[in-house]
Parts: C-alpha cells; structure tokens; sequence
C-alpha cells in the first residue's frame, strides 16, 4: 500500500508539483505584496508577540517572545495543512471526474504547499534568533529530522480527514472547533514545566507537544534532544502516517460517487 502509494507520487511527481506551486499562488492571489506576506506576517507576530509578553505581561520566562514564537510557526503548518486539506478533495471534485491520477496528490499538495510556507517563515526565525543573540549549536542539525516527522504527523492526519470529509461533510466544522481547544493543549504560549503533574501526561500524549519541545531545545537551548523523545515522536508520525494513507486508500475508490 505505501509502496504503491509511493510510486504514484513518483510517477505523478510534476502534477504534484504544479497543483504545490497553484496552492501557494491562489493563496495570494489577487494580493499587492504576493509571497512577501510570507515574511511579512510572522514578522509582524514576533513584534506584536515582544510586545505583549515582554512589555505589557512581563511574562517570567526569557526570551519569551522567541520562546512563542518557536512554538507558534510548526504550529501554523500543523493547522494550515490540516484545516486546508480536510476539504480538499471535495473542493477538486470537478477535476477527479475528469481525469484519472492518484487522489492522494491532492491534500498532499495543500501539505507541501504549507511546507514550503514553513521554511520560508524561517528566515525571519532565523534572524529573530540572531537578534535574540541565540547561540546556533551542533544541535541545529537536527531540524530537518524534526521537520520531517512533524511533517508525518502532519501528512497522515490531513490525509485521514481528507478522505472522510468527503462522505461526511460535518468533519471540517469539527476540526475548526478541535483547533480551538488543541491549541492550547500544545505547549506554544506556555512551557510544559507549568502544567501540573497530573496533567502532563495528558498534555504529553499530543503528538505535537513533542515536536514543539524538540524543536526549542534545538533552536532555543542548543541542545540535542535525548533518544527517547526523538524516537517516541517518529514512532508517533509513523503510525499516524500509515493510519492515513490506509484510511485514504480503503476510501479512494469511493470518492468519485460520494461527491
């Protein structure tokens, strides 16, 4: 199944590709500053950010606003590409009855869409920690490790809901309420050594409070994650990865009449 699904991807590489690149331009259509707003926009958060918690609320963590903001922009893949996604296929249902090709190009090429936006977000990551004076250590080399298995969890989730919205449409009102509350069941405006006991490991069981941590220890501290955490979190993205791809491709055959 993942072999095929695979190979499909492959195969389709260059539709995969086009439809990425007509994400990103439908998502600044018709806009004066086009891809700027990219930068523009967590550049703008920083600064609101910096002012909130380290002016006005005086937050006692340092660095706090760095700190948000680390938190805040895998969280802003994680939400785009599964809020995107999860109408995807039936926002396309013109173009799956015309022609044949893998279906599951479609939320992936929301997914990659969101990717590419994430990265982009970094230069002013990256800039923020320069002007933070943040130590870039050996541990930074771990990012892209990080990345992809935020990327799995990411990718099976929006893959799942992609493929069920499809015969019950109520999915997609259901995320944009589980977003409200998983927010803040994410470590993203407050650290995890705040939760109490007995809540942390309600908290821990989110797939993202892993990846949000990892991704401050590597940025923010400087250091290498232990083995455990990494391996906890891949094994996390796996599972939910492959839950997706075979929900997705039990379901495929179906779209067409649903729609």
């Amino acid at each position: 199944m993942l072999i095929k699904q695979a190979r499909d991807l492959y195969t389709y590489k260059d539709l995969l590709m086009n439809l990425t690149f007509n994400e990103l331009k439908l998502k600044y259509k018709n806009s004066i500053m086009g891809f700027l707003w990219s930068l523009l926009n967590p550049l703008m958060m920083l600064i609101i950010y910096s002012i909130a918690f380290k002016i006005i609320l005086r937050i006692p963590v340092e660095n706090f606003a760095l700190f948000v903001f680390i938190g805040l922009l895998p969280w802003m893949f994680v939400q785009g590409s599964i809020s995107q996604s999860t109408n995807s296929i039936i926002n396309n249902q013109n173009l799956l009855k015309k022609v044949y090709f893998p279906r599951i190009i479609i939320p992936m090429s929301v997914i990659m869409s969101n990717l590419i936006n994430f990265l982009i977000n970094l230069i002013v990551l990256l800039a923020a920690l320069f002007i933070y004076n943040i130590e870039i250590t050996i541990a930074i080399t771990l990012f892209p490790l990080i990345t992809f298995v935020n990327w799995l969890i990411v990718a099976g989730l929006s893959i799942l809901l992609s493929s069920i919205t499809v015969k019950y449409r109520d999915i997609s009102h259901l995320v944009d309420v589980i977003f409200m509350a998983w927010f803040y069941l994410t470590p993203i405006i407050y650290p995890l050594s705040m939760v109490p006991e007995p809540y942390k490991s309600i908290i821990q069981l989110n797939p993202f409070t892993g990846v949000v941590e990892m991704y401050r220890e590597i940025l923010l501290d400087g250091k290498i994650p232990d083995q455990a955490s990494i391996l906890t979190a891949f094994l996390y993205g796996i599972m939910i990865f492959i839950l997706g791809v075979y929900v997705f491709y039990k379901r495929e055959k179906d779209f067409v009449e649903e729609l």
